[in-house]
């Protein structure tokens, strides 16, 4: 397969337990699986979305960049070059940014065309990419290692800020006993959560766009994996084991605040309005978890029957479209990682929010 490619994959079906309709986007037998699950895998009518699948079914194979339209049509090959990774959709769903050699380019939703941008002055690889909301700066770090804000002995998580027009570029790495690494970029414009680790334990800091810290959520409480609750400045979380909760905070709160208590939530994810949220669990896996956060009511959304090893594929970590109506997660049922999407019933988010689920519907 080569850039342009563009196929259909999909494959419809109903959750056996849940009734959920489910759209399994890829099918080809290669790992495919969105981004980050703190990052933006759709356009902003919720009609496509972007996606990694792996050029072939070899561990050292390099990702490619994919679209596909919502209903699981228009399966597109968007990149088709080694070395590429930290791709970022720009708030208008216009480009895909990404870094290459050492540089940031963009490459065009609809016509392919890929442009360099800058150069970013990057010494070998680097982790995710980030875009801010008003589409003027594209973050990037040589580590992004998500909550557990841990990096290799002996080297820095060194943070580039570009400016999406190119004019501009800035590294800064942290000073020796202020070690912090980039975890993600508010999608409502409050700056950037970072993670520092040190002999004095752990940090969870709200810092600006110019790196300089504007808040910390917490130096005394930690949690398994985070991202914003969508556009305001608090975080969501999942606790650590022993726990079975979701929790929220806000910048300068110090004590976490409960959400929902019940299974072991795992990696969670926001709408942007912070009205619910969806999470994968485990130890055991009871599906996917539809969260009305101010009432802490939740459901069983569907199962993805993922392995839930240790690969990243192989977790389910679900998000959702700008519109809150879908929910994109990855499953290796088939023995392969693939990309699903599922519809939320309007008739389940009612009786969430009221909390009129059947005995039956709690068991799920």
């Amino acid at each position: 397969m080569a850039k342009g490619f563009c196929s259909n994959e999909r494959i419809e079906f109903v959750d056996a337990i849940t009734n959920a309709r489910i759209i399994q986007l890829t099918s080809y037998p290669s790992p495919a699986m969105p981004l980050f699950y703190a990052n933006t895998n759709f356009t902003p009518d919720s009609q496509r979305l972007i996606f990694l699948c792996q050029r072939a079914a070899s561990r050292s194979a390099p990702w490619d960049l994919w679209s596909v339209r919502a209903d699981g049509t228009e399966l597109r090959q968007m990149t088709d070059c080694d070395g590429a990774g930290g791709f970022a959709l720009s708030p208008d769903g216009q480009v895909v940014y990404f870094h290459r050699g050492g540089a940031l380019w963009q490459v065009n939703m609809d016509d392919l065309r890929e442009e360099r941008i800058c150069d970013l002055g990057l010494q070998g690889g680097a982790g995710q990419g980030f875009v801010t909301p008003d589409g003027r700066y594209y973050f990037t770090a040589t580590y992004t290692p998500g909550n557990s804000g841990r990096i290799p002995r002996g080297r820095r998580a060194t943070v580039y800020r570009a400016r999406t027009d190119g004019s501009q570029v800035i590294c800064h790495a942290p000073c020796e006993d202020d070690l912090w690494t980039l975890h993600s970029v508010s999608p409502g414009g409050h700056g950037l959560l970072s993670i520092a680790v040190s002999n004095r334990g752990k940090e969870y800091r709200l810092l600006d766009y110019d790196l300089d810290l504007r808040a910390v959520y917490t130096r005394t409480h930690d949690f398994a994996h985070s991202t914003f609750l969508g556009r305001t400045s608090e975080i969501q979380a999942c606790g650590l084991p022993p726990a079975h909760a979701l929790f929220r905070i806000a910048p300068n709160e110090e004590t976490p605040r409960i959400i929902a208590s019940g299974p072991y939530f795992w990696h969670s994810a926001s709408s942007l309005d912070g009205d619910w949220i969806v999470a994968d669990t485990n130890w055991p896996d009871a599906g996917l978890q539809l969260v009305h956060v101010p009432t802490g009511h939740f459901a069983t959304l569907c199962y993805p029957r993922s392995s839930q090893g240790h690969p990243q594929w192989s977790h389910p970590h679900p998000q959702f479209s700008p519109d809150a109506r879908s929910v994109l997660f990855t499953s290796d049922a088939t023995g392969v990682p693939q990309v699903y999407l599922t519809r939320i019933p309007e008739e389940l988010r009612e009786r969430i929010i009221a909390g009129s689920l059947s005995v039956e519907t709690r068991r799920r």
